[in-house]
């Protein structure tokens, strides 16, 4: 790599971690530490919401992890009340996992969370900056 985008790689990086300390602790991702929960496990809630029922493979497929780690994964959820297992109704070797009425109600407040956050932070920008820090952006992750 050369040193210029080494540079702006590192200032990427600080502004990244700026944006995280200045955003306010809400209540709700407070109460997610408390229960534990970290990112993988919201992003197994995402592959769920907002009413699908898929199997521990899929899922696992889905996250890149092994069927073991997925276990793990999702006991936690499973005790937190967000996720509840079912047998496969042609299968009762699969088991499937959905979303509670409770996982639902937590994916869509922080569905509702994360898009203010991100509202606030392109607010800064006129639409036509907003549109092309995002082509940028998403250029930027297809290389």
């Amino acid at each position: 790599m050369d040193p210029t985008t080494i540079a702006n790689a590192q200032r990427l990086i600080q502004l990244i971690d700026c944006m995280r300390a200045n955003q306010p602790r809400s209540p709700l991702f407070q109460q997610l530490g408390e229960w534990g929960l970290s990112m993988s496990h919201l992003r197994l809630l995402g592959l769920l919401a907002p009413d699908r029922e898929l199997s521990m493979r899929e899922l696992a497929e889905a996250l890149g992890i092994t069927p073991p780690s997925l276990t793990a994964l999702t006991r936690r959820l499973v005790q937190n009340g967000l996720v509840e297992r079912r047998s496969h109704p042609d299968d009762s070797r699969i088991t499937l996992l959905a979303l509670s009425e409770a996982g639902r109600k937590l994916h869509r407040d922080l569905e509702t969370e994360r898009l203010g956050q991100m509202t606030r932070l392109l607010a800064g920008l006129s639409h036509a900056e907003q549109q092309l820090f995002l082509d940028l952006l998403e250029r930027a992750m297809r290389t």
